[in-house]
């Protein structure tokens, strides 16, 4: 399994200042022009467009978790089906 978070509408200065602050240890890949952001935009769920969103793509490039409210337990339980898989 790989992780990597998407960073699509801010800059990379920005972006790294979080990350530092959270202690993250993924890489933050930057989508500065928000072409990946516009290819998920239309599955989107939330039209509000709230960040920040939490998005599981499993290895076939499937959405199977999608969420603007931090919940540990779904993500895990998602991981955990996409996995079994």
């Amino acid at each position: 399994m790989r992780v990597w978070g998407i960073a699509s509408a801010d800059d990379e200065g920005t972006v790294r200042t979080y990350a530092e602050q959270l202690g993250l240890s993924f890489p933050i890949l930057m989508d500065s022009d928000g072409s990946v952001a516009r290819q998920y935009q239309q599955h989107s769920p939330f039209p509000s467009a709230a960040y920040p969103q939490d998005w599981i793509v499993d290895d076939q490039g499937v959405i199977v978790y999608v969420n603007n409210a931090f919940d540990l337990d779904a993500m895990e339980a998602a991981l955990e089906r996409a996995l079994d898989d």
